[in-house]
């Protein structure tokens, strides 16, 4: 953010507050705690600065903490949209304090000063009482900034002069609010997964590989860069089965399950977590809907090291759903990782990722829908089930847990595949041949005659085969792992 751009955001402020009468206070200097900021307040108030959630707050308090003037820049999740900003600023007051009734609202919108909008808005502090409040909020580009006076409900008018004077008596050290250096604003394109499931914004060259069901990788072609939506089944230990490729542990909150699984499946390893923040006040709304067992949701930074043994720094939004069996539990998260040392220049495009990523409501009531038809049909084969003797419930449990295994060998297949940039091929002409794609060159497995090197390299190669006029059809669904890739049990 530019000091000249703060400098005109105070600047109404200032003009408000030289609009009105009566006698001045006598004004203090006063450094905030990072002494970035250089206040005048009137005696006796205190000064704070904060950093929260990519946002900094600069926050005046009158001396029995009635009044309070606060100064808030960052960067926005939606470029332009001060509307976006100001849900952002008001879904923080909600977090801390519970509901926040908004009153009246004005925007306007202007090509070269940005997007403005001023509101007020009602609330009730559990140890102040009753609240009210007025905000500006002024966006340009990536950048928002947000004045905000508060005061009793009922008793901001008769403030509001001296909280305007002390806003507008703000000053900024040189250095103090800049944007990183390099900032990164990808040229954004549309992305859709095959099943309608989900859509989002991608940088324009980036690969997507759907995983199904909302989920999938997105990768950069040049560096490190990822972007993530997925889910992870963890057996519980007391469950007893312990089989290669599953992940088993105990319940774990988000930031840890997060760790545990990257560092199980040899996707990252020595992470480290900047900041968690446990998100208590979205805990609760999940609660009332899952109520097999335990939600823990957290949005956490992190550090890690990724396999090519490069740092990298990604931020998470994760929930964990526990069992009250304590036989299974699931870990879904979205996640955004940057090189360590171009992370805050990527963040502009990673708020914008994260943001544009949207479950199709279409799909998301057939999922529901058929998870009703599915649960009534269990509800009737279990009937079914009971009048049966123990071991033909035996058989059929077991059938299932194969089944189960068998999706889960298949999950892991892809995925494996898609991290070490493998593929496999089926030559139809020699009889159902397969071709193994790595990333050096691509092999028959039954001759073991390799071609290395481009175009025949995991990147390049689209499916021809090297001996004969022949596209070969890639092993990209279950029937076909299943018929050529899986070995067959005991």
């Amino acid at each position: 953010m530019s000091y000249t751009h703060v400098l005109l955001a105070i600047a109404g402020c200032a003009l408000a507050a030289s609009c009105g009468h009566g006698q001045r206070p006598v004004m203090r200097k006063q450094l905030t705690g990072e002494a970035s900021y250089l206040v005048y307040a009137p005696e006796g108030w205190k000064v704070s600065e904060q950093a929260e959630g990519g946002c900094r707050t600069i926050t005046a308090t009158s001396p029995d903490g009635q009044c309070e003037a606060s100064l808030y820049y960052g960067i926005s999740l939606t470029p332009h949209s001060a509307v976006a900003a100001a849900r952002r600023l008001l879904e923080q007051l909600e977090a801390r304090f519970g509901q926040v009734k908004l009153g009246r609202c004005y925007q306007a919108r202007d090509a070269q000063a940005g997007s403005r909008i001023v509101f007020d808005a009602r609330y009730v502090h559990p140890q102040r009482g009753q609240r009210e409040m007025r905000c500006w909020v002024s966006v340009h580009g990536w950048e928002f900034i947000c004045s905000r006076i508060e005061a009793p409900q009922g008793e901001l008018a008769q403030h509001r002069q001296l909280l305007l004077t002390v806003l507008a008596n703000v000053r900024l050290l040189k250095g103090a609010v800049e944007l990183p250096k390099n900032v990164i604003l990808a040229a954004m394109a549309p992305c859709r997964l095959r099943d309608g499931s989900a859509s989002f914004l991608l940088p324009e060259g980036w690969k997507c590989h759907d995983l199904g069901s909302a989920c999938f990788v997105a990768t950069a072609p040049d560096g490190p860069y990822s972007f993530m939506v997925a889910s992870v089944e963890v057996l519980g230990p007391n469950l007893g089965v312990y089989v290669p490729g599953v992940l088993v542990s105990d319940y774990l909150p988000p930031h840890q399950a997060l760790k545990f699984a990257a560092e199980r499946q040899g996707i990252a390893q020595d992470m480290h977590f900047v900041e968690v923040k446990r998100r208590v006040d979205l805990e609760g709304q999940a609660q009332r809907m899952y109520t097999a067992g335990p939600v823990t949701v957290e949005e956490f930074v992190h550090t890690s090291t990724s396999r090519e043994g490069r740092k990298v720094q990604g931020y998470t939004f994760g929930m964990s759903f526990g069992s009250r069996l304590g036989t299974n539990w699931r870990f879904w998260h979205i996640t955004a990782v940057a090189p360590a040392d171009q992370f805050s220049a990527f963040l502009p495009t990673m708020c914008a990722m994260l943001h544009s990523y949207s479950i199709s409501e279409d799909w998301r009531n057939a999922y529901i829908a058929q998870g009703l038809a599915r649960l009534r049909q269990l509800q009737e084969e279990t009937m079914r089930l009971v009048a049966r003797n123990a071991e033909e419930i035996r058989r059929i449990n077991y059938e299932a847990f194969r089944n189960r295994m068998e999706s889960w060998d298949y999950i892991d297949y892809q995925r494996t595949n898609y991290i070490r940039g493998q593929q496999d091929w089926i030559s139809t002409v020699e009889g159902g041949v397969v071709y193994h794609t790595d990333a050096w060159g691509t092999q028959n497995t039954s001759t073991l005659e390799y071609h290395a090197g481009t175009p025949y390299d995991y990147v390049h190669f689209q499916g021809q085969n090297p001996r004969y006029e022949e596209l070969m059809t890639p092993i990209d669904s279950r029937e076909l792992w299943r018929r050529y890739i899986q070995q067959p049990g005991p």
